[in-house]
This record gives C-alpha cells, structure tokens and sequence, in this order.
C-alpha cells in the first residue's frame, strides 16, 4: 500500500502554472483518510508552500528549499543549510555574472534592489515572504539555498556551474530560468519525511520533471517522470506522467494501490 505521496510543483502539479488542480483538495482528503501524507516537494520556501495549501497545509508534509526545510504537520523535521563561508564564496561569484541572486533564509528570501522586475515577480507573483537587503553576504540567517535566474534561461551557462561547484554543493537546474545551490536536495526531505512516519521506500509515490527532482525520483519505489521533461531525464527510466492528480485519485479510489495502473 502506498503510505507517502511527493510531487514536484511548478512543472508537474500545478496546471496551468501557479494554479493547483480543480479536485485537488477532494482527493487530498480522500487519501488523507487512508492514511496515505501528502508531501509538496519544492525549491519554494515554506511560507509560499504553506499559503498555497493553506486549506490542507496542517495534515501535509513539505519539502522545502530542495530539501533544505522539511516540516510535516506544521513541525520541522529536518533543516541543512550551507556553510556562512561557502555561501558568501557563491555569493560572490555569481555576483560576477549576468543573473539575479536569491538567497533563502530560514522564514524569508532575500533580493537586492537593482533589479525591480525580478523583486516584484517574487512578491507578486510567487507571494514568497521577501526582504529587499543592499548586501546579501551580510545577513543575520541561515543561507538554506542560493538561487541563480536568468530571464533567458540557464542553459549557457549550467555546465560551467556545474563544474565549478559540484564537488562543494548540489549545483542543479531547478527550471528553465533556475539554477539552485544547497547542501541538501528533495532526497533529504524525502528521507527525513519517510523516517518520521515510519515509512519504506516501496510505499513511497514520487512525481518530478526537472534534475533537481533526480534524487527524489531515485529515493522512492514508484518514481514518476512528466513528459515535458527533457529527453536526458526520460532516459533514467522514470514512470511516465501527464498529469498528477489522475494517478492521485486513482490511488485514492484503489485503496491506496498503484496495482494495475496503466498511464
């Protein structure tokens, strides 16, 4: 029987962007019934999670910051940040490129002013709880994830990224206009989430589109791919996935089991 349901957000769940399914909630309660917890797996910050599910938020688990904040049920279960001095070394070097800087603390995210549009989309937008700093590399809080955007895309410069700082930090693509940067990733939050429900791998149910969900993917029994994901991701073998909420409800209305689902 399925007992634990994770599913990436923007990309995967939400349809269209930034809205969660028509249903959603009915299914929610039908699996909450059976014992089955929901999980919302995202490089988001908790306040944005928490205000989005706010009608269900107190009997879910999230995964926040890719792994860096886990709660479940409104407590946190498990929080890794990265080092003061590594974060500031990132900091630094990415203040040498052409992309805006997030920085996620414990209960808000931090931008600088020069950029008005991006500070805008992150308020207005996305609704995070954030503060406008004039130094990121000054600031009194935990550096849970740093986060590079770039209006048009990661793709030139991820690989260099990747190179400079896999061996420090997880240095993955996180969306498009998203590279993310942290000591943690959604296979701790799944890990810290599944040890405090007493929870095994094969009653584990994930849902992901981007390699910021790899280890989330590879940490459950029944991993589930979306197909606009890129072709490099659908060759790891993944389940594939058109939309989340069908395979929620048929797990709800098959008590719990995945038994004879066909996509």
């Amino acid at each position: 029987m399925i007992r634990m349901i994770a599913s990436d957000l923007d990309g995967t769940l939400l349809e269209p962007v930034e809205h969660l399914p028509e249903g959603l909630y009915e299914t929610l309660e039908k699996l909450d019934k059976l014992g089955i917890t929901f999980v919302a797996a995202s490089g988001r910050q908790y306040d944005n999670l928490r205000r989005l599910f706010a009608p269900f938020a107190k009997r879910m688990g999230f995964i926040c910051e890719n792994g860096a904040l886990n709660v479940l049920r409104g407590e946190a279960v498990k929080v890794q940040g990265i080092e003061r001095s590594m974060a500031l070394d990132l900091i630094h070097r990415l203040q040498q490129m052409p992309v805006c800087i997030l920085v996620s603390g414990r209960h808000t995210c931090y931008v600088t002013p020069e950029n008005r549009t991006f500070t805008d989309d992150m308020i207005y937008r996305l609704r995070n709880t954030t503060a406008v700093v004039e130094q990121l590399d000054q600031l009194d809080d935990e550096y849970l994830k740093i986060s590079a955007f770039s209006p048009d895309g990661v793709d030139s410069f991820a690989e260099m990224l990747q190179a400079e700082w896999a061996n420090k930090l997880n240095a993955v693509v996180a969306g498009r206009c998203w590279f993310d940067f942290g000591t943690a990733n959604k296979a701790t939050g799944i890990h810290a989430l599944m040890d405090a429900l007493g929870v095994q791998k094969e009653e584990v149910v994930a849902f992901g589109d981007q390699f910021n969900d790899v280890s989330m993917l590879d940490a459950v029994g029944h991993p589930f791919l979306m197909d606009t994901a890129s072709e490099a991701l659908k060759r790891r073998g993944y389940r594939p996935c058109h939309k989340v909420l069908p395979i929620l409800q048929y797990i709800a209305d098959h008590n719990g089991s995945l038994e004879g689902y066909i996509p």
